[in-house]
């Protein structure tokens, strides 16, 4: 009886672990276990290389990697709203560090990370769903800097096979472009592997779709965000937590870095729903208390004359919207002009291209 119940335990664990093995091999061979500083350092050797991982999202952790690895003057930091600025828009070196932010928190991290870096040129990107709650009491130090491992996940060791039953995992696309396997793939990861996204060597990201989007679809995509945690009724504006984050700009600009804080644009649609929602009266009070600060209000469309074609969904303009961005922050701020280049900027413009080459 004990016998069979060891032959039973055994052949159990083998067929479960052998089908652990197989799902680990697809996200080891597509180079997502790999450590943050080895991507970033093999995106600066070889700056074709696109890093799409599909389990490993410490996005964070992987920017201040690329920080560290990537020579710049430039950086763009914010939320994902930030990740498609990109180098050829500027004159000066640059890294983008979309994803490094998705809260105050994570802003007064990033600020606190800069006080150490020579100085730059720092554009900020913030969201308004960060000043719907109270900031919470920092637990002091910056948590989130040079990152040397790699996320771990369950999903690693399951999901993969159900991808693979689903088509959203190709193995022999896998086993193509394995950076292990061939050494001259420049893909890392499952989604760059097979999705042909993810981030480019400048820390921009990469999307195969396009940005051509209706309008219809972007009334679409904002029914699906409003009332959801992140974007819940409040018409209290948390003035804290706007303090603390300009505290945090002043001190970087004493230290010789600077900085421009801007709301980034929101399609049409979605600025056309919080203009008709009372809830979310907080919103236009956080703009106007930034701009006692400085920030630049970007959010209505409608100033920079942003049709629904520059945007990729209801929150997240496009290479061309950026451009447009970056022309009027210039106007604003006409020392940006020094690390901008303009002349490219208003020639993919008028390419009516979807990305600069």
């Amino acid at each position: 009886m004990l016998k069979r119940f060891f032959i039973t335990f055994g052949l159990v664990a083998l067929l479960y672990g052998g089908f652990a093995a197989f799902n680990f091999s697809l996200v080891y061979l597509a180079g997502e276990t790999r450590p943050y500083t080895e991507i970033a350092r093999a995106q600066q050797t070889n700056p074709d290389t696109l890093y799409g991982p599909l389990f490993n999202n410490d996005h964070e952790a992987y920017k201040y990697a690329l920080m560290e690895e990537r020579p710049h003057e430039v950086v763009v930091a914010g939320s994902s709203r930030a990740l498609q600025f990109r180098q050829p828009f500027f004159s000066k070196p640059m890294v983008n560090c979309g994803r490094i932010m998705s809260s105050v928190q994570t802003a007064l991290d990033f600020f606190e990370y800069m006080e150490k870096e020579p100085p730059r040129t720092i554009l900020v990107t913030f969201d308004f769903w960060w000043f719907r709650d109270p900031l919470n009491k920092r637990t002091g130090g910056h948590k989130s800097s040079l990152s040397t491992g790699t996320e771990r996940s369950l999903d690693m060791f399951f999901l993969p096979s159900l991808y693979v039953a689903e088509g959203k995992i190709s193995i022999g696309r896998v086993l193509q472009g394995s950076p292990l396997l061939n050494g001259q793939s420049r893909r890392i990861g499952l989604r760059s592997v097979n999705e042909d996204a993810g981030f480019e060597a400048d820390g921009s990201h990469h999307e195969p779709q396009g940005s051509q989007r209706t309008h219809a679809d972007m009334v679409a995509n904002v029914k699906t965000r409003i009332g959801r945690t992140e974007f819940r009724y409040n018409d209290r504006l948390q003035t804290a937590a706007v303090d603390a984050l300009f505290a945090e700009v002043a001190k970087l600009e004493s230290l010789g870095h600077k900085v421009i804080v801007l709301f980034p644009p929101l399609s049409p649609a979605f600025e056309e729903e919080l203009e008709n929602n009372p809830g979310y009266a907080y919103v236009a009070k956080t703009l106007q208390y930034a701009e006692r600060y400085g920030a630049v209000d970007m959010q209505d469309p409608a100033r920079l004359g942003l049709t629904t074609d520059y945007f990729m969904d209801s929150l997240h303009p496009s290479p061309r919207g950026d451009a447009k961005v970056l022309l009027e922050l210039v106007r604003l701020h006409p020392e940006l002009g020094s690390v901008l280049d303009l002349d490219a900027i208003k020639r993919f413009l008028a390419s009516g291209r979807e990305r600069p080459e």
